[in-house]
């Protein structure tokens, strides 16, 4: 048997245990209960297209190949971040991971935040990060909302969350289901596919589909929902997409919504394909999403962060954007990878009405 095999066999009887013992963090809990819908049936939420099964997860730990990643990674410090900016303008600053400061009408917003060590049920356990976050925490500026995409450790991190309220008391916007994860933090908001949260501010925010799942351990596959977000403010519209594959879904997007201000769309942790194309997009696909849902400007997250189970280097993601950016024909100004910690405001065409943009 080859060391590889050997490496793999490893990983995939680890994996396994560490199932194991997530049961008990899920056991007993109480999920929800709702009527039936098109993507909630016999108490789980479903996708509509085909999802990877049980044996297709064992096949992927079984095959797994990784590649060396540094063990950390010392990032240059960026520009301090702004408190808030104006109505008509929007800034977004790139922390890590899906965590991305959104700064929008004299609101902040935080998505999918986590500082922790190491994504996983307690600090021992878990993918192990490779940098700092680009921000630190107390560096941030007041945080009126967060926006949770799904409960996989690496988006929803109960440690970042209870340090992020000790002073602040923001909304915290989630799928159905979450509350059983959320259940010590008030200000919680449980949103179903296309539900809408109006804030006091005025902007209002959208709970839309992707194709992605739900757990943190055996038994609560698919018990809470996943998602993505829409925020509309003044002449602003953005799109926060935390994890998911290419989908379907996109043309009910772009049917709803006719033009996207700014895309935030994952374009890292894509390999092995045949596995990860249910559940991640690679660069391609979200250049491809970018053309579809008629984006203005898109910003690439989910990359070089924690060390899970790494099927490609460490910079492919950068490589194969500017591939597909080639392929797709669209200026690679359209489409930005910001450092850690780097900050970036909205072009000043876009401080003003929105001009009529055709469709890619």
């Amino acid at each position: 048997m080859s060391k590889m095999k050997i490496i793999s066999g490893s990983v995939l009887i680890v994996s396994c245990l560490t199932l194991i013992l997530l049961t008990v963090f899920v056991k007993g809990s109480s999920y929800w209960q709702g009527p039936p819908s098109d993507h909630f049936k016999e108490n789980r939420f479903i996708n509509n297209e085909p999802d990877n099964t049980f044996s297709d997860h064992l096949k992927w730990l079984w095959e797994m190949e990784t590649v060396e990643w540094p063990e950390w990674i010392d990032d240059p410090p960026q520009a301090s971040s702004v408190a808030q900016v104006t109505v008509n303008r929007m800034r977004i600053t790139y922390i890590n991971h899906a965590t991305v400061l959104i700064q929008i009408g004299g609101i902040n917003i935080l998505t999918d935040p986590i500082w922790s060590a190491r994504a996983g049920p307690v600090s021992w356990l878990g993918s192990k990060r490779i940098r700092a976050a680009g921000v630190k925490m107390e560096d941030l500026p007041d945080i009126h909302i967060i926006l949770i995409s799904h409960d996989h450790y690496d988006h929803l991190d109960i440690p970042t969350l209870k340090r992020l309220t000790i002073d602040n008391k923001p909304v915290i916007l989630a799928g159905l289901g979450m509350r059983v994860h959320l259940k010590d933090f008030s200000g919680v908001v449980e949103l179903d596919w296309w539900e809408e949260y109006r804030h006091k501010s005025g902007t209002k925010i959208t709970f839309v589909p992707s194709r992605h799942n739900s757990g943190r351990g055996i038994f609560d596959k698919n018990k809470t929902l996943w998602g993505g977000y829409v925020i509309k403010e003044s002449q602003k519209r953005l799109l926060f997409l935390g994890d998911t594959g290419f989908g379907e879904f996109f043309e009910k997007l772009a049917t709803k919504f006719d033009y996207f201000d700014l895309a935030i769309l994952p374009i890292g942790n894509y390999e092995k394909r045949w596995f990860m194309k249910s559940e991640h997009m690679n660069p391609d696909d979200a250049v491809k999403a970018h053309k579809m849902l008629n984006v203005e400007q898109s910003v690439g997250i989910h990359y070089a962060t924690f060390n899970e189970h790494p099927e490609q280097s460490i910079h492919a993601h950068e490589k194969d954007l500017k591939e597909a950016i080639k392929k797709h024909g669209i200026p690679e100004s359209r489409f930005w990878i910001l450092e850690f910690g780097e900050g970036r405001e909205l072009s000043t065409r876009l401080q003003g009405i929105r001009p009529e943009i055709k469709k890619s």
